[in-house]
């Protein structure tokens, strides 16, 4: 509750200033904003009214994806409150400093305000789904020539409930993993958000992938239901029986904390996963050891864990296998491409949040991720497939 009073009282600011900054200028630009602000207010208050007064279950793909709906309203209000008080500030000092009053405060709070509408709306509507491909090649010391050429496609975060209304989409992306023909679909995770209602028949969907080798996953930390509201143990492992039970329908094998020999091209290989629980700051994994001692030593394995912050923990067991695969930072959903790289508010919370990692001749891939988590866009921070090439 004490967010949708944020976010008003932010909302009555911006009135506030609006009509302040207003006062003196031409009749035709105040009908103008004024109706512009009235459209995004009554939006915004139809969506809080909708979420306040819901009653059915917390958990059903349109609530849950209302939230995220919401979501995107409440980021873009903040950012334009943020900046409108940032930008009034700055003229007013700026004006004090030169010793004239300036008039530029309402020009420039309007043009930043029409940019972060017209970005937040391509993320809602076309960016959130611009799903890309990356392919990554790496190089395993003493990888069995059988091996070679191993092809393995990695998704992650599909957060079901966030394609709610755009199903159609989903199965867009699953029609483009099997145009890349994976020896090895990989799963890191976060199929909910909130409840394994979330799931609908999405099982269908899914099941559609094809994978030459196997079909893995791993349950990730919104999979065990314990982001719900009304969570409570009974909640937590019903939800985590029947993601097990969706999981399954969908034709992945779910490993937790477990490992199991697949073959290529005749050759036995492992592949672990390992489970992870938790909210962010306290997050917690299941047992690396007892994984790893299921494998033998001379097989070549690859391990998957929901959380890329697992990895320094494992980084510790000399039997970590070379290849790690993780999801769960969504690259924060938004980024900008710098000189072939992203800088995002990611690297605030993540160590490793994005694109390949190496250490001490161990690799870690960190996927951003298919669906979307607490606003529904994305921002320059893409919906990705990984496709992952092994080489000799």
């Amino acid at each position: 509750m004490w967010v949708f009073i944020i976010l008003l009282l932010t909302d009555l600011y911006i009135w506030w200033r609006l009509t302040g900054d207003l006062r003196h200028q031409n009749r035709i630009l105040q009908t103008f904003v004024l109706i512009a602000k009235a459209s995004f207010s009554v939006v915004f208050l139809y969506l809080i009214i909708r979420l306040v007064s819901y009653r059915g279950e917390f958990a059903d793909p349109a609530n849950a994806f209302r939230y995220i709906e919401f979501g995107a309203m409440g980021g873009l209000l903040i950012s334009v409150g943020i900046l409108y008080l940032a930008v009034s500030v700055l003229i007013h000092l700026l004006g004090r400093f030169i010793h004239r009053r300036l008039q530029l405060v309402l020009t420039i709070n309007i043009i930043i305000s029409a940019l972060l509408v017209v970005l937040f709306a391509d993320g809602f509507f076309r960016q959130r789904f611009d799903t890309r491909v990356t392919h990554e090649e790496i190089k395993i010391p003493d990888l069995d020539p059988g091996l070679d050429g191993l092809r393995i496609v990695l998704i992650s975060d599909l957060h079901l409930s966030s394609w709610e209304g755009h199903y159609d989409r989903l199965a867009a992306v699953i029609d483009s993993v099997n145009a890349l023909k994976p020896d090895l679909l990989i799963n890191a995770g976060d199929f909910i958000t909130f409840g394994w209602q979330e799931y609908g028949e999405c099982d269908t969907i899914l099941r559609k992938a094809h994978s030459a080798d196997g079909s893995f996953a791993v349950a990730g930390n919104h999979d065990d239901g314990t982001y719900h509201p009304g969570y409570n143990k009974a909640y937590g492992d019903m939800c985590s029986e029947m993601i097990r039970l969706k999981i399954a329908a969908s034709e992945y094998t779910l490993l937790s904390d477990t490992a199991v020999i697949a073959r290529h091209n005749g050759i036995a290989f492992a592949v672990a996963g390992v489970v992870t629980h938790g909210h962010h700051m306290s997050m917690s994994y299941g047992d690396f050891s007892k994984v790893f001692s299921e494998i033998p030593d001379s097989m070549f394995s690859l391990l998957i864990v929901h959380d890329p912050g697992a990895w320094d923990r494992a980084l510790d067991n000399a039997r970590l296998p070379y290849l790690t695969l993780s999801g769960h930072t969504h690259g924060m959903q938004i980024g900008f491409p710098l000189h072939g790289r992203y800088i995002s508010p990611a690297v605030f919370l993540h160590k490793r949040w994005k694109g390949l990692y190496t250490e001490d001749n161990k690799y870690l891939y960190v996927s951003t991720g298919l669906g979307t988590i607490g606003m529904a866009l994305r921002i320059f921070m893409p919906p990705e497939i990984v496709v992952i090439t092994l080489r000799r």
